[in-house]
């Protein structure tokens, strides 16, 4: 029997055959430079590829199973409805096959909205093109396209579903927006439209898995919003249907980026808001995210707004690192984007934290780090109760200097903390190493000679 990804113990990431996944990764597509390759044949070019994100500890892709940007159709899944596409069908494959060798795994998204939306005249869903239905706005709701729709998932679930690098079947993308905010749909509308649909689609595929293979791949959705409230988030913040949320943080800082400390600020206040509201027992996590609005950026500035986020991103007790949208050019993952990546791939790596276990709590009320600067900071631990371990990451606009972490709420014994320079340039690796006993310690004087710095906190008595 085949032995899918579930969500960890402590609630807060993955797991596979016991051992722990935090998402570490980014947006990658068919059509992109890095798997264009793949188009032409050309699979050691491809198999580079994925031993080079390896090589970076990248261990998580999101990407979507067609793309709708090209009106000619070639890079569809079906073209028209129900006739399949053999060379994307191949690129698929050939993806399946490097992720299982490279243990890589994939939230895979079965459609492409934006370019739907964008390129709806020459969409084999449109009506004019034999398709069931006359606007995207009918994509949840009407009766006459969800066969066809159930029929993607069966192909998909047929074809890759026995793969144990299947991260998650993500069942849409943007489903507030797509189908609904850009038609001008109210948010109970929408609500209960992609609510139903969610239902419907998760359990065709959920019954579908467990008559195949006994078991049952995660399920999960994303939204455009990069949090929702009121009656949109009374409707879709629900987990009968689904087994994690992802949202795309496209906030202003983000889109057009200025200063890296205000995109950490609205990251870890995003991350806080819903593991308050998720009581800090599920997965949540950026699946789309970058300067959308302004790009490409200048190398420099790009890599530290990108460290800025993905820290702040895991620190603060979200997910993983988030899953940037590239916006680069060429339009794939540079190495100085990659860096980061390979920095925070070895911290989770580098052992002290029961990443199983930990649930990810944010502390920045009770833990603070006191400087005579503008520094950003922020943490999180395994759990309010009985807190052993904790994590943490600052960041200030020049040299952080010497700053002091008040610490509160630790369990009485003894303690090793490990501070990761983060810059740069720098590997990482730890610098430094305190060994202390709390509660006789609860003030830990540091002197930080770089930008940003990292942190574990561990019982080891």
């Amino acid at each position: 029997m085949a032995s899918f990804v579930k969500v960890s113990p402590g609630g807060k990431y993955f797991q596979h055959d016991g051992k722990v996944l935090v998402p570490v990764g980014f947006n990658d597509a068919i059509t992109w430079p890095s798997l264009i390759s793949l188009s032409y044949g050309n699979i050691s070019a491809a198999e580079e590829y994925f031993e080079k994100l390896s090589s970076y500890g990248v261990n998580t892709l999101r990407i979507m199973l067609e793309y709708a940007q090209d009106r000619s159709g070639v890079s569809l899944l079906e073209k028209p409805l129900g006739v399949y596409n053999d060379s994307v069908i191949k690129i698929w494959d050939e993806i399946f096959r490097l992720a299982e060798k490279y243990d890589i795994y994939l939230i895979v998204t079965p459609w492409d909205p934006f370019w739907m939306y964008e390129n709806w005249d020459v969409n084999p869903y449109n009506e004019a093109n034999g398709g069931p239905i006359k606007t995207l706005s009918q994509f949840l709701t009407d009766p006459q396209v969800k066969p066809w729709q159930k029929e993607r998932f069966r192909f998909i679930v047929e074809r890759y579903g026995s793969s144990e690098r299947v991260l998650a079947w993500e069942l849409n993308n943007e489903i507030e927006l797509w189908y609904g905010h850009v038609f001008y749909k109210a948010d109970y509308t929408i609500g209960n439209e992609a609510r139903e649909w969610l239902g419907e689609m998760s359990a065709f595929i959920r019954e579908l898995e467990m008559e195949l293979y006994g078991d049952t791949h995660l399920l999960t959705v994303s939204t455009a919003r990069p949090g929702l409230t009121g009656t949109l988030a009374g409707k879709l913040y629900r987990f009968d249907y689904i087994d994690f949320f992802t949202t795309h943080f496209y906030f202003d800082t983000v889109k057009n980026p200025s200063d890296p400390l205000a995109i950490a600020r609205d990251v870890s206040a995003n991350i806080n808001y819903h593991n308050y509201l998720f009581g800090d027992s599920l997965p949540f996590m950026d699946s789309e995210s970058g300067p959308i609005d302004r790009w490409p950026q200048p190398t420099g500035f790009d890599a530290e707004c990108y460290r800025a986020f993905s820290w702040s991103h895991l620190a603060s007790g979200g997910t993983g690192t988030g899953l940037r949208w590239p916006y680069t050019s060429p339009h794939m993952m540079p190495d100085r984007l990659l860096g980061v990546l390979s920095s925070i791939s070895r911290f989770i790596a580098s052992g002290g934290i029961d990443w199983l276990n930990f649930k990810g709590v944010n502390l920045d009320m009770e833990i603070s780090l006191l400087s005579g600067g503008k520094t950003f900071h922020t943490c999180s631990g395994n759990d309010y109760e009985n807190l052993r371990e904790l994590i943490g990451w600052a960041m200030s606009s020049s040299k952080i200097g010497v700053v002091t972490l008040e610490l509160k709420g630790l369990e009485q014994g003894k303690y090793r903390m490990e501070i990761w320079h983060i810059s740069e340039g720098y590997d990482s690796q730890p610098a430094e190493f305190l060994d202390f006993e709390f509660p006789l310690r609860t003030n830990i004087g540091l002197d930080i000679d770089h930008g940003s710095f990292a942190y574990k906190i561990y019982k080891v008595e």
